[in-house]
């Protein structure tokens, strides 16, 4: 399998922590899968997947947005379940994944107390070999107060052909990269909200 075609900076530093990536988001992989086909895939897949979940830690000078910038990177226990043809759930997803990156104090010491939780994901295979699937993220939604008021605040994900799994049937090897882009509080963007709007997650199947 070809190495993953890395599209920023920030998934770069990631990448120097795993081998063996794998790609899928090249042009000459996207195409329509029959219905048998998309069947095919996700009895491949399907079911309860333990690994490791990459994510970026804030650099010691704040400036994300650079390319000369070298992230560091860390890394926690994580599992997903591939439920259907057309779904997947992230479990115990954590908060400590994003929250160098919310650029309120008190908001991110809110957002620090709450448990973890599972993300629900909309999944479309478009690839055989390996097999490949594009993967939208529902925002988590977290109920929390600072600022001496209650606040409903979601991380919100990008979607797109960038976003997707991707696994190898004869190294058994998995990967899924996502991409969180800021915050909604109380149902509206808040570009301030965090110190960058790129805030990207690499699991990876053990």
């Amino acid at each position: 399998m070809k190495k993953i075609k890395l599209y920023s900076v920030l998934f770069a530093s990631i990448a120097m922590m795993v081998l063996g990536m794998t790609s899928c988001n090249d042009s000459n992989y996207s195409r329509t899968l029959s219905p048998q086909e998309i069947q095919t895939a996700y009895l491949t897949v399907r079911g309860y997947h333990t690994g490791k979940m990459y994510f970026l830690k804030e650099a010691a000078n704040g400036d994300q947005n650079s390319e000369s910038q070298k992230a560091e990177t860390d890394s926690v226990d994580i599992s997903w379940t591939i439920d259907t043809d057309s779904t997947m759930t992230i479990h115990d997803f954590p908060t400590t994944a994003f929250a160098e990156f919310v650029a309120d104090d008190e908001m991110k010491e809110a957002l620090l107390q709450q448990p973890v939780q599972d993300i629900k994901c909309q999944t479309y295979y478009y690839n055989l070999s390996p097999i490949c699937f594009y993967v939208g993220v529902t925002a988590p939604t977290y109920n929390i107060t600072y600022g001496g008021k209650e606040h409903k605040v979601q991380l919100a994900f990008y979607t797109g052909t960038n976003f997707y799994g991707a696994f190898d049937n004869a190294t058994k090897y998995m990967e899924i990269s996502i991409m969180a882009g800021g915050l909604y509080v109380d149902g509206e963007l808040q570009a301030s909200a965090t110190k960058t709007t790129n805030i990207p997650f690499l699991l990876v199947k053990k």
